[in-house]
């Protein structure tokens, strides 16, 4: 869920903005300033609820990777339409829903990270519609990619 949503169920927005915060620095500082701290048995309590076994999981995670917490948050916060597997999701924002491709120059540019993209001109002064150009690891022509580049061509309009 992100920081702010609105329910239409509920007919309200919900508001979070302590959902970056750790817990242990929220009960820290309530105990600093001396806020009471009311009981909850919501959370906890409801039988099919995930919460303890995520916040186990998270903390195998921390165990291993003392940023895993932070790196969750920051993917979470920079997700890029191209970069998943839901093929709706990738039409909606011009993109083709199989290859992450643009088809649709306009719905990209409002796109994070295609904002700026004009399509590229070629030897002949053609703009095109950019293609990103690898499968699998491999860039089109054939050479390995270490996953440090991906190259740009373009199909002409």
């Amino acid at each position: 869920m992100p920081a702010r949503y609105y329910s239409t169920e509920r007919d309200m927005h919900v508001i979070r903005p302590l959902m970056t915060c750790l817990q242990d620095d929220i009960r820290e500082y309530a105990s600093a300033m001396d806020f009471p701290i009311l009981p909850c048995n919501l959370c906890g309590s409801q039988p099919d609820a995930h919460r303890a076994k995520m916040k186990m999981l998270v903390g195998l995670l921390n165990g291993m990777n003392p940023n895993a917490r932070k790196n969750m948050i920051t993917a979470m916060s920079d997700v890029r339409p191209s970069h998943l597997l839901d093929v709706n999701l990738r039409k909606a924002c011009g993109l083709n829903g199989k290859t992450g491709e643009i088809v649709s120059m306009d719905r990209a540019r409002l796109v994070r990270g295609f904002e700026g993209v004009q399509g590229p001109v070629n030897e002949s002064g053609t703009v095109g519609t950019p293609v990103l150009g690898m499968i699998d690891g491999n860039h089109v022509d054939g050479n390995e990619n270490n996953g440090s580049a991906i190259t740009l061509s373009f199909i002409e309009n």
